[in-house]
């Protein structure tokens, strides 16, 4: 069964994000990083989470949290100039962080003396009129590191060197809003509700290809590739809808599914079970997407069902669909949601997944990690 553990901040929590492994690890991860927005100063803090929560006896049928000994424990934290807009781990000990001030901070973790540095810093990586403006998006495929901002500009740069690589000046003419790296090939999603696709082997400053949304001009502020099937990308946009495009063939998204209330601000595939995907809201939601029990069969063949709560508006799409996520509707391949968490009526800011755990961090100054998520 799940249990919610919750550990109480005294700071709004805009991004969080599980280490990777060590490499000679053998369990998953039970450290993560935070970083603060929308105070004076800021902060980017590293957690550990205890292995083995202990329990309070008859806490989990009564659906109470476990005892205090199961909560993250602080292990260390540093300032951080601006609001803190995306976190990176490049490594074990290495953290990138995007701020609102338009710089990207390298933070390293010390692990003898349990203290985070910095290690470099990106100045003024995004900018308008001489001023900057906030970086909002971070990837990396190292050697290279791609930022986006609000500039609708695109960076790369790398640690050994201090000033960008390469830099696209006009990629777009309105905010981008998160990007995706893999091999040379760039992704990002902006606030007109277009996807595009850029080559950083091309000399040319002009994207590959430009998908885009049908009808309104809905801002899009997540995306993640499907880890097994990178054609594959999930987005989520300010309708609060969950968007999936097939970047082989579609111009439009090929299943459109309307989910949170409000605005989605995070979409994560699990990376080694993709059947499941979590999201997460401005209204306050973290939710578990599933379907492992789907085949992916034609889009005609779809019927509503009522474990499938959300109406499609999905444009047309090839009879032929070679993943469950690609269909418009899932009828009897139904999709499952469950929510996540208990009664939150703050905005949930941005999650991330090991395993089967998932943290998250909220405006309600609290930081969630749910244990023991039924991955099938």
């Amino acid at each position: 069964m799940a249990e919610c553990i919750a550990e109480f901040v005294s700071e709004k929590v805009n991004k969080i994000r599980w280490r990777p492994q060590g490499p000679q690890a053998l369990q998953q991860s039970d450290v993560f990083v935070s970083g603060s927005w929308d105070n004076e100063e800021n902060r980017v803090r590293l957690w550990h989470l205890p292995n083995t929560p202990a329990k309070t006896e008859g806490a989990s049928a009564k659906g109470q949290l476990p005892a205090r000994s199961a909560e993250p424990r602080l292990v260390c934290e540093v300032p951080h100039r601006g609001d803190v807009k995306d976190l990176k781990f490049l490594d074990y000990d290495k953290i990138l962080a995007a701020s609102s001030a338009g710089n990207v901070t390298l933070y390293k973790h010390h692990h003898n003396s349990q203290t985070l540095s910095v290690g470099q810093t990106w100045e003024s990586l995004h900018h308008h009129n001489g001023h900057g403006c906030p970086c909002t998006g971070l990837a990396a495929t190292l050697p290279d590191i791609v930022t986006v901002g609000e500039d609708g500009r695109i960076n790369v740069v790398r640690l050994d060197h201090r000033a960008p690589i390469r830099t696209i000046d006009n990629a777009d003419s309105c905010t981008l809003n998160a990007v995706s790296l893999k091999a040379f090939e760039v992704i990002t999603v902006n606030s007109t509700g277009q996807l595009k696709v850029f080559d950083l082997r091309r000399p040319s400053s002009e994207p590959t290809r430009i998908f885009l949304l049908s009808g309104d001009r809905i801002p899009l502020h997540c995306l993640d590739k499907h880890p097994g099937q990178p054609h594959i990308v999930a987005t989520g946009g300010q309708d609060g809808s969950l968007y999936m495009w097939d970047l082989r063939q579609e111009r439009h998204p090929v299943s459109v599914m309307d989910a949170h209330a409000w605005d989605m601000w995070e979409v994560l595939f699990h990376p080694t079970h993709p059947d499941h995907l979590f999201s997460c809201s401005q209204d306050g939601s973290l939710w578990h997407w599933d379907v492992s029990m789907a085949t992916a069969t034609p889009l005609a063949m779809a019927t509503p069902t009522a474990s499938t709560p959300f109406p499609s508006r999905a444009p047309a799409a090839s009879q032929a669909q070679s993943s469950p996520w690609l269909l418009a509707n899932t009828g009897k391949q139904k999709v499952e949601v469950s929510s996540l968490l208990p009664d939150n009526i703050m905005s949930v800011n941005s999650l991330d997944i090991v395993g089967r755990n998932v943290v998250c961090g909220t405006d309600a100054e609290a930081i969630y990690v749910i244990r023991n998520i039924n991955i099938r």
